[in-house]
């Protein structure tokens, strides 16, 4: 399976550490999701992506540019290909206008549902979908249900966080829908979309965590700075208390497949939740969508860490 991460704060920061040095760096993970990397970042309100087609742990360049960027905002992603071949234009993350998005995932079968995914995906984007991935498809769709809800798809505008979160969730319950009138085993559709000023996360199928605080803090003996880490933190509700609203404020979030390091506070994400941080980081919980169905051939044993089917490894 492919390997995610996100991260928005309140400054502009360094993520090298989570990257490249941390016991559970995206570095290391690339070891065994070597079918392309991809880094998207935010210089000011302007979006950036860099891409290759290789794999990240092998790469000087993504040793070397992760070590010098500065961002409030990054998405990272390392491949392991399943629907596409390994090929640049398939690599995450995907951009149009502000959005960057990045999948962790597989429409099962994506071929028998794929007619349907293109017709709800507006004429003005599909020429735009330059690859031949699930994934493309997917953050195309995405785009098209928010157009169609009357929020902009290209992100210039400010977007309602609530909102957006909706129309996302409905989206995504409407392809689990599609997926099971096909006949087809529920899909794994872990995804991070942001625009730099919200930020979406979305915990469908597969292991997803979260961090809003550390452990301790390298410099909170000398920081100055009104932070939150620190202090006491209440878990995330369980899925069947999901309030669909704020549950905290915070500096800072980590969003990433598998917990990273041991100086930050992992949370998982409930599975089929949604989670979204408005434009004052605000983290937001939203319930799964009732149409949401986990898949049993991928669902965390209780004990431990499973072994996934390796040949079902998605990308």
């Amino acid at each position: 399976m492919c390997r995610l991460f996100g991260f928005r704060s309140n400054v502009p920061s360094q993520a090298h550490r989570s990257l490249l040095e941390a016991e559970n760096a995206m570095a290391r993970q690339a070891l065994n999701h070597a079918d392309g990397w991809g880094i998207g970042w935010f210089l000011g309100e302007d979006p950036y992506v860099l891409k290759a087609d290789g794999g990240a742990a092998a790469d000087e360049r993504f040793e070397r540019i992760t070590r010098r960027l500065t961002s409030h905002t990054f998405v990272v992603h390392v491949r392991r290909a399943t629907i596409g071949r390994v090929d640049q234009l398939n690599s995450h993350p995907f951009r149009h206008g502000q959005w960057m998005f990045a999948h962790n995932g597989t429409i099962f079968d994506f071929e028998r549902v794929r007619d349907r995914v293109v017709q709800a995906i507006l004429p003005a984007l599909r020429p735009l979908i330059f690859g031949d991935t699930d994934s493309e498809h997917l953050f195309y769709y995405l785009l098209s249900a928010m157009e169609q809800a009357g929020l902009c798809p290209e992100g210039h505008c400010a977007v309602p966080t609530d909102a957006a979160a909706r129309v996302l969730r409905q989206a995504v319950g409407t392809l689990y829908d599609w997926c099971q009138e096909e006949g087809l085993e529920p899909p794994l559709c872990n995804y991070i979309l942001t625009n730099g000023q919200v930020f979406f996360a979305q915990r469908a199928g597969l292991e997803l965590h979260l961090a809003t605080q550390k452990v301790m803090c390298r410099d909170f003996a000398t920081c100055t700075a009104e932070k939150l880490c620190m202090q006491a933190l209440r878990p995330l509700p369980l899925p069947a208390r999901a309030p669909d609203a704020r549950v905290r404020s915070c500096n800072h979030l980590l969003v990433a497949s598998e917990p990273i390091g041991a100086e930050d506070i992992w949370e998982e994400v409930p599975q089929g939740c949604l989670v979204a941080l408005d434009p004052e980081l605000g983290l937001h919980l939203y319930r799964p969508s009732p149409s949401f169905r986990p898949n049993p051939a991928w669902l965390r044993p209780a004990q431990g860490r499973g072994a996934r089917p390796a040949e079902r490894a998605t990308g």
